[in-house]
């Protein structure tokens, strides 16, 4: 969006400038997609996009684990037998 800003991360510098890229990529995408020009409704449509996607892989990750201890009892079942 044309702005710097100093942030620090736990990851790193360089985990920081792909989580700061990664903002300004979707900030880009939704300015090409979108009659939207000013930047804070433009941060807020990103931050709800990475939300949503935050959302959605939480769900997927609880439906692996799920389905993974559904592997792991009956493998211990057929291996009890």
């Amino acid at each position: 969006m044309g702005q710097q800003l100093i942030v620090t991360s736990d990851g790193g510098d360089e985990w920081a400038r792909t989580l700061a890229a990664a903002v300004d990529e979707k900030i880009k995408a939704i300015r090409a997609s979108s009659q939207t020009v000013d930047s804070t409704n433009l941060a807020i449509l990103a931050a709800l996009n990475f939300a949503e996607e935050l959302e959605r892989l939480r769900r997927e990750h609880a439906e692996l684990l799920n389905h993974l201890h559904s592997l792991n009892r009956r493998l211990s079942e057929v291996i009890d037998d």
